[in-house]
This record gives C-alpha cells, sequence and structure tokens, in this order.
C-alpha cells in the first residue's frame, strides 16, 4: 500500500481486493491504515479474506495466554466487521463464532485462535487501536483476495 496524502480517504473493497498479499497459504491481507501509509499509530486497518479450513491466531496479552504459541501483537483492542464466510474463534473463556454481517469486538488481555468454518471465503474488515507493537512480514508477491497471482493489474488465476 502506498503512502497516503494528508485527509480523509474512501477505500473501494474492488480495488484493494486486487492489491492483497499473503499471510500464509490460505489466508491474504491488505494492510490500508498503518504508521507507514498514513502516518498514525492511533488506528491500524485493513481487510483479510480467508479460504475454508484456514486458521490463525493472535495473543493481546503480554504473558499467560492459553496458547504460548500465538503471536503478541500489543496490549490493543480489534474490532472486525465480517462481510462473508464464518469464523469460529477459541480463546482463554471458550468458544463462539461469528459470520457475515457480524461486527465483533477483541479486548485487549486475551489470546485468540481462529479457524475458517464451513465452504465461504471468509471476507473481514479490521480495525485495532492503537497501532500493534509488531506485525508479522506479509509475502512479497501481490495476489487477488483468492490468491491468484496479480501482474500489471490482472489477475491471473
Amino acid at each position: 500500500m502506498p503512502t497516503l496524502r494528508p485527509g480523509p480517504h474512501v477505500f473501494a473493497i474492488a480495488d484493494i481486493a486486487t492489491q492483497a498479499r499473503p499471510n500464509n497459504p490460505t489466508s491474504r491481507s491488505v494492510r490500508l491504515i498503518t504508521p507507514e501509509t498514513a502516518g498514525t499509530r492511533n488506528v491500524f486497518a485493513g481487510m483479510f479474506w480467508s479460504d475454508p479450513g484456514s486458521r490463525g491466531g493472535w495473543s493481546y496479552r503480554r504473558e499467560g495466554g492459553f496458547d504460548p504459541a500465538l503471536p503478541f501483537l500489543g496490549e490493543l483492542d480489534e474490532v472486525y466487521l465480517c462481510l462473508s464466510g464464518r469464523v469460529r474463534v477459541e480463546w482463554e473463556e471458550g468458544v463462539f463464532e461469528f459470520g457475515a454481517n457480524d461486527i465483533v469486538f477483541f479486548p485487549s488481555g486475551y489470546s485468540y485462535r481462529t479457524q475458517t468454518v464451513g465452504d465461504e471465503q471468509v471476507q473481514c474488515f479490521y480495525v485495532m487501536c492503537p497501532a500493534p507493537e509488531w506485525m508479522w512480514d506479509l509475502g512479497s508477491e501481490t495476489v487477488d483476495s483468492s490468491g491468484h497471482l496479480v501482474e500489471s493489474g490482472e489477475s491471473k488465476g
């Protein structure tokens, strides 16, 4: 994502879906509002697409999470707006699911492990506040929301 000029911005999902980069073989992301693109540490926002069966997880708890292998992103809160698909979430106090048209609040102080359930790709918009202390690198190739390599603005699938 290029550096944004100061001021408000509108992001068309159809446009950003062609700018995704791999998180792993079954999930892709576009990081829209970051310290690097917008110069703010107050917020970090983007979109992700995860294929059926995709797994992930993260921790907003410095120590003592239920899975020590989960990456610590900082002490921050996160909100998802799920546009499609369904996700199962495990955390210290149980399990829940969310899907299309749900808004989910992930408070600081917990760890979360996720899995895409069903046959539909998950598409979510997310916002983290404040920006995470650390984020894993995305893959270097640009792909579309289905994971197909994008060359010169064209999806090669």
